[in-house]
């Protein structure tokens, strides 16, 4: 990107005055703002609670997180209200104004775009402001919070009416500028509907098993055609507010530095599955030619720590200000599928073993750098003895628990990094990883399973949802009743 990244960028500095803006520069605004915001703070709290990452001895700036400390305040202006007031306000004015334009194309970008943030939102927290949200110039400033099941309908609803349309019209002006995703090209962005379709049935798949079979089968007999490439925005450069937003927010004002290090549970599984290649791409080690060390979830007072340690003492997460922002990945697209198939296709088993496989060959070739006399080649066989070992799918005719395990385990493996909050909520949906019953240091200690934080807050309950923001209890007076964040949302059925 070159000028396009100033002109988007520039928009999104005032989304609640678009004035006279156009709905094609405001589609730019309303894909950065969801960008900032999932790929952003929304990063730190999915890997401190899908426990690839923990906070450091030393520093307390992300205790409260891995404690499960969470009020009214954690999320507010930054993420729940830069959604509402930025995101899906710059969105929805897109949708409106394209349609009466007929411009269609516009029209499907911003709808895909838009129902992606409300499922984040919805996930979050269980009820959130949908059909009347958006619309406080009609006077509705306190709109009604409505539940997850409805917004997911909904939800359907729009993308299938978005795909409906004339999709063959002139496309995009200035597509580089505009679609900061797939630069203008409609087709991906139909792909990109369909996957997301398929996340939102599967998100559903252990509380409405006929509805959601049903509704794959569909999708299926639809022909529809899936992601085969990353739907991520890789806009970002080294220099001031155009680095990637997590860098920016969290890794750059610390200097480079961060207070985030490697968690033993993550950590133990990749040692476990001699994992090393990836685990070195992933984090570094403490001191160059040395070892990773990793630190049980949430112990940042441990006792045997000197006074003083910090992250420097641990292995820190690998992160680069130009990394792109994925809003999906290939791994999680072919993942979904190969799912789907093993739910209510399991006749075409041959196809869901090679997306399985192909998910792992695209996770090792986004986290190893090729280098030297290691090139793509190399790495995809080092993947292949992944996928036909350790990390093989099981045999065919297996119990479909069996599929269910191996696919969570490697999407837990597979979007580490990039896509850390959908890890926190696919680990609540199936169970996987499993919860420990015993601590991170206890000699029956499984590797790779979910462990308490150490300091957690919760008397032994693990984290489900985010509490809604002070902003929307002090101007919403239909704001719901707090919940405690151990509170499931609609479809988690997993074990606490």
């Amino acid at each position: 990107m070159s000028l396009s990244c100033e002109s988007w960028l520039d928009v999104n500095k005032n989304p609640n005055a678009p004035g006279d803006v156009s709905y094609e520069e405001l589609l730019p605004a309303g894909i950065s703002s969801v960008a900032y915001v999932v790929g952003g703070r929304y990063q730190v709290l999915g890997a401190l609670w899908s426990q690839h990452w923990t906070q450091s001895p030393g520093a307390s700036q992300y205790a409260g997180i891995d404690s499960y400390d969470i009020n009214s305040s954690t999320y507010d202006q930054n993420q729940f209200s830069e959604l509402y007031a930025g995101a899906l306000k710059n969105l929805e004015l897109v949708r409106v104004q394209s349609l009466a334009n007929e411009e269609y194309n516009y029209y499907l970008i911003a709808t895909v775009v838009q129902s992606y943030a409300y499922q984040v939102l919805a996930d979050l927290y269980d009820q959130i402001p949908f059909s009347e949200a958006l619309k406080g110039d009609q006077g509705l400033t306190e709109p009604m919070y409505e539940l997850g099941p409805s917004i997911y309908d909904s939800l359907i609803t729009r993308i299938d009416f978005a795909l409906s349309l004339d999709l063959n019209k002139e496309g995009l002006k200035n597509p580089e500028e505009r679609d900061l995703v797939f630069n203008g090209e409609i087709t991906r962005w139909i792909e990109f509907a369909n996957t997301l379709k398929l996340r939102i049935f599967l998100r559903q798949s252990e509380v409405n098993h006929s509805k959601v079979q049903q509704a794959v089968q569909d999708l299926y007999n639809a022909g529809a055609a899936f992601l085969e490439t990353d739907a991520a925005l890789d806009i970002y450069t080294d220099a001031s507010g155009r680095r990637n937003p997590l860098f920016d927010t969290d890794f750059f004002t610390l200097g480079r530095n961060p207070n985030l290090i490697l968690s033993h549970t993550l950590y133990s599984f990749m040692i476990e599955n001699a994992d090393f290649d990836r685990l070195s791409n992933l984090f570094n080690t403490p001191e160059a030619g040395g070892e990773h060390k990793a630190l049980i979830q949430g112990n940042y007072y441990a006792p045997e720590e000197s006074p003083g340690t910090n992250s420097s003492s641990y292995s820190k997460p690998i992160m680069d200000p130009t990394a792109p922002v994925y809003l999906m990945s290939l791994a999680e697209s072919n993942l979904l599928q190969a799912e789907a198939i093993m739910r209510y296709r399991a006749e075409d088993f041959n196809q869901a073993k090679e997306l399985y496989d192909g998910a792992i060959a695209s996770a090792f070739l986004r986290v190893i750098k090729p280098s030297g006399s290691f090139g793509t080649a190399e790495i995809l066989n080092l993947a292949s003895t992944f996928y036909g070992g350790v990390y093989a799918f099981p045999s065919e005719g297996g119990k479909l628990d069996d599929f269910i395990k191996s696919i969570a385990y490697q999407k837990w493996l597979a979007l580490s990094g990039i896509q850390n909050l959908e890890l926190f909520f696919e680990l609540n949906r199936t169970g996987y990883p499993v919860k420990s019953s015993v601590p991170g240091d206890d000699p029956n200690y499984v590797p790779g399973e979910l462990t308490l934080s150490v300091n957690n807050v919760t008397s032994g309950r693990f984290p489900r949802r985010l509490i809604f923001p002070e902003s929307e209890y002090a101007n919403n007076r239909n704001t719901p009743e707090k919940q405690p964040v151990w509170q499931k949302v609609w479809w988690d059925v997993s074990e606490n």
